[in-house]
This record gives structure tokens, sequence and C-alpha cells, in this order.
């Protein structure tokens, strides 16, 4: 889909809005469905959900940027606020845009909370990984072998202890 139609009128921005509303309500889906993924942790799907996950970011920031380029044409900030002025100076002129820009603003707010306790369970688990490979290289390390005379020798053990 091509997200990045120019935007030339009010009625346009509602189109756009709508647009971003379905795709953040389909990003957080996503997302949901990776976090029931990662507590249930069953990490097979996860690389196809990053993959879709990236081709959501992608929309997004398509129907952003068409959103910003308006703002920008009508000359306002292409930043947050720029929406919030554009607003305020239409004196109400559509109400409809917003309520969108309210239900939006809601949406990506709880995108990016879900996106982060998701990444906050992603680096645990990576934590708890890395400290099990850990662990078992340093088991490995110290596995015992048989020395020249049969007997079991532990390796890298250190020194004995009556040997000071």
């Amino acid at each position: 889909m091509t997200a990045n139609p120019a935007i030339a009128s009010p009625s346009d921005l509602v189109k756009n809005l709508e647009a971003e509303l379905r795709a953040y309500q389909d990003f957080i889906q996503v997302l949901q469905t990776e976090q029931d993924t990662l507590v249930q942790g069953n990490i097979d799907p996860l690389l196809e959900l990053a993959r879709i996950k990236s081709e959501k970011v992608v929309l997004l920031s398509q129907l952003a940027d068409s959103r910003t380029r308006f703002l920008s044409e009508q000359g306002y900030p292409q930043e947050h606020g720029g929406m919030a002025k554009w607003l305020q100076q239409r004196d109400g002129g559509n109400p409809q845009i917003a309520e969108l820009w309210q239900q939006l603003l809601a949406l990506a707010e709880n995108a990016r909370q879900l996106n982060q306790i998701n990444g906050s369970m992603i680096d645990t688990r990576l934590r708890n990984n890395q400290q099990a490979l850990a662990i078992l290289q340093a088991a490995a390390k110290q596995s015992t072998l048989y020395g020249p005379d049969g007997q079991t020798q532990a390796l890298g053990l250190g020194r004995p202890i009556d040997k000071v």
C-alpha cells in the first residue's frame, strides 16, 4: 500500500488520520501478539513478528510524513506541537480532526508502552540466556579429564589447598 499520498485539504487529512489510526491498531495487535509469545516463552515466531513490526513501522512513518508535510505546507512546525497549533488556529473548524488526533495520540502512547515492555522482556531473556551460556562455558572449562596416570584431573581449578 502506498501510504504517502499528498494531503491537500482537511478532508484528506481526515483520511490520513483514519489510516494512521488503523495502522496503529494493527501495530498494537502485533505488539500484543509479540508480548503473548514472550510470556509463553515461545521464541520461534519472534523473527516473523519482528519483520511484520518493521513493515508496520514503515507504514506509520509514511503516514506521519504525509501529515507533517501537510502541516509544513500550511506554515506549521513539523514536530508534535504543529498539529496542536493547527487545531488551535482552526477554531474548531473540524472537530472530527481534533477527535481523530486525540485518538491517535492515545494509540501512539499505548504502542510506545507496549513496545517498551516487550523490549524489557526481550532484554531480560537475552541477559538470562547470556548468563546461562557463561555458566555453561565456565563449566566446560572446569570439566575433568584423564591425566597421564589414568586418574581424573580437574582443569583450571587453581592451586590445591595444601600448596599455599
